[in-house]
C-alpha cells in the first residue's frame, strides 16, 4: 500500500525565515509547527522537509553544517516523541554554484526531484498526500505531481503571485496549523 506524505518547506514553514538558517542559535519554530508535525505523525503521514539551500552554493555555510542543524531539530523533536521521516536539500543555485551541475538540477524547487525520491524511498501516494511552503517555487511541483498545496504567509507574501493561487485554487493560510486542521473537513 502507497503511504500519504506531508511535504514541508523549511524556511517560512517550519521556521522563522531569519536569512540563511544554518545554526541551532538562529532557528526559532514558527507559531503551530511543532502541534503539527505532531497531527502528523499521529495520523500516520510521512513527515518530509523538502529544502532549497542556496546559501551552500553560496558560501555562506556548508552542508554539514545544514546536515547539523538537521540533526539537532531531530533531537529536539525526539524529547517530545515526534518525527521528521525525512530531510531533503538542494544545496545549488543556478547563478551561484561554484562547480557547475555539482548537484542534480533537477532537486532544486520548483523542479520536483526531491519529491520524487521521497516516493522512491516511502512509494508515496501523491493524490492523498500535501505540501506547505510560502512560495510559489514550494507549491509548483506539489501543482505539477498531483498533490494539495497549502500556502503559508511570511515574510515573502508580497512577492509571490497572488493570481497563480488562485488559479490554482490554493488556500492561504497565516500559520501550518491552520492548514493542517482543515484536513479531513
Amino acid at each position: 500500500m502507497k503511504n500519504r506524505a506531508f511535504f514541508l518547506d523549511r524556511d517560512g514553514t517550519l521556521n522563522v525565515d531569519y536569512n540563511f538558517v544554518h545554526t541551532k542559535e538562529e532557528w526559532t519554530w514558527c507559531d503551530g509547527a511543532i502541534e503539527s508535525i505532531r497531527w502528523m505523525n499521529e495520523n500516520n503521514f510521512k513527515v518530509i522537509v523538502v529544502t532549497n539551500q542556496s546559501g551552500i552554493a553560496r558560501e555562506r555555510y556548508t552542508e554539514q553544517q545544514v546536515d547539523e542543524l538537521h540533526h539537532w531539530v531531530d533531537k529536539e523533536l525526539e524529547k517530545q516523541g515526534l518525527h521528521i521521516d525525512l530531510w531533503l536539500m538542494a544545496p545549488h543555485h543556478p547563478e551561484y554554484d561554484i562547480a557547475p551541475h555539482q548537484f542534480p538540477p533537477e532537486d532544486r524547487k520548483p523542479d520536483t526531484g526531491m519529491f520524487e525520491k521521497a516516493d522512491a524511498r516511502f512509494n508515496i501516494d501523491f493524490s492523498r498526500s500535501y505540501m506547505a511552503g510560502d512560495k510559489l517555487s514550494d507549491l509548483k511541483p506539489a501543482v505539477e505531481l498531483g498533490i494539495k498545496p497549502f500556502f503559508i504567509r511570511s515574510r515573502h507574501e508580497k512577492n509571490q503571485d497572488k493570481e497563480w493561487l488562485q488559479k490554482h485554487g490554493i488556500d492561504e493560510f497565516d500559520r501550518l496549523l491552520d492548514a493542517v486542521k482543515t484536513i479531513g473537513e
